[in-house]
This record gives structure tokens, sequence and C-alpha cells, in this order.
């Protein structure tokens, strides 16, 4: 039951790592995200990719500004993507030899998880960077945006299921 349980773990957080290697992968080779997110969705505020797009909304030059500060990060981005690829291959290693080596697996995983910290610290950076550069009423623009998207996102979403919300509809009740 243990070891089942671990494997299953260890499954779980290696999707997790691929899923945002995926994302910021496309960000760091500047593929940008698709057009429109109907199928997935995360409030802009805590989504700097997202936001980024919102970007489109300011005038050329702040624009600019604004992705210019994110550019800065590009290189150490890049460097920790290569960098983490070079673990997940590693850790794919590990998970596949046999014998099962438990702690060489959660070292690799320790690994990979300080270069997933060490990523969102630069593109924090970066993120917190470029708003402060923008006047208050570009920022509070750009806020109002992502208020406004993530709105019409759960409007949507909330007619797609029959106007209940979130929550699947109750099954039927025989009396």
């Amino acid at each position: 039951m243990g070891r089942g349980l671990i494997i299953l773990l260890v499954a779980s957080l290696g999707l997790n790592i691929f899923a945002i290697g995926h994302m910021s992968g496309r960000f760091i080779a500047g593929d940008p995200p698709p057009a429109k997110s109907e199928g997935r969705h995360r409030s802009g505020l805590d989504d700097p990719f997202k936001l980024m797009r919102y970007a489109e909304e300011l005038s050329p030059e702040l624009r600019d500004e604004f992705r210019g500060e994110f550019k800065k990060q590009l290189p150490n981005l890049r460097e920790e993507h290569h960098r983490m690829h070079e673990l997940r291959d590693e850790l794919g290693t590990l998970m596949s030899a046999d014998p099962w080596d438990g702690d060489a697996i959660n070292a690799k995983l320790d690994e990979i998880r300080e270069i997933q910290d060490r990523k969102y610290v630069f593109f924090n950076k970066a993120f917190v960077n470029a708003f402060e550069k923008l006047p208050a009423a570009e920022r509070a623009r750009l806020i109002e945006a992502a208020d406004a998207r993530r709105k019409e996102y759960k409007k949507r979403r909330r007619n797609k299921k029959g106007g209940k919300g979130d929550r699947p509809p109750e099954p039927p009740r025989d009396e």
C-alpha cells in the first residue's frame, strides 16, 4: 500500500512538473498563449501569462516597456528551463531503474522544485517591475480588464453548464 501511494504521488508530481514546464517553455520560446482559452481559466492577476495579453490595451510605448521587463528575465528563464529538461530526463531514468531508489528520486524532485522556485522568482520580479513602471491609471485599467474577462469567463461557463455555476446538476429524485 505504501509503495503504491508513493508511486501515485510521484506520478502526480511528474504531471504537475510537466504542465508547468510546458507552459513556461512556451513563454520562454516566444510561443504566445492561445488567443482564447475557453478550456482553462485562471484570473488575470494570479496569471502573468494571461495578463501579458491584456497589455495589448496599453499604448504602444507602454506596451513595449511592459514587455521589455519580461524580456530582461528571458536569459535567466531559458537557462533554468533547459536545466529543468535535463533534470526531468534524469528523473525519468531514475524512475525506470531497477531497483527503485526512492532517496535519489526524492533528491531529484527537490532539485526540480528548486528550479521551479527560481523560475517563479525571475518571472515575478519581471511582473512586479513591469507593473511598477506603469502609471497608476494604466495599472488600474489592466486590473479592470483582467476582472472583466474573468467575470465574462464565469458567465460563459455558467451558461454552458445550464446556469448552475460550477456545480454539476443534481440527479433526478424518484418520489
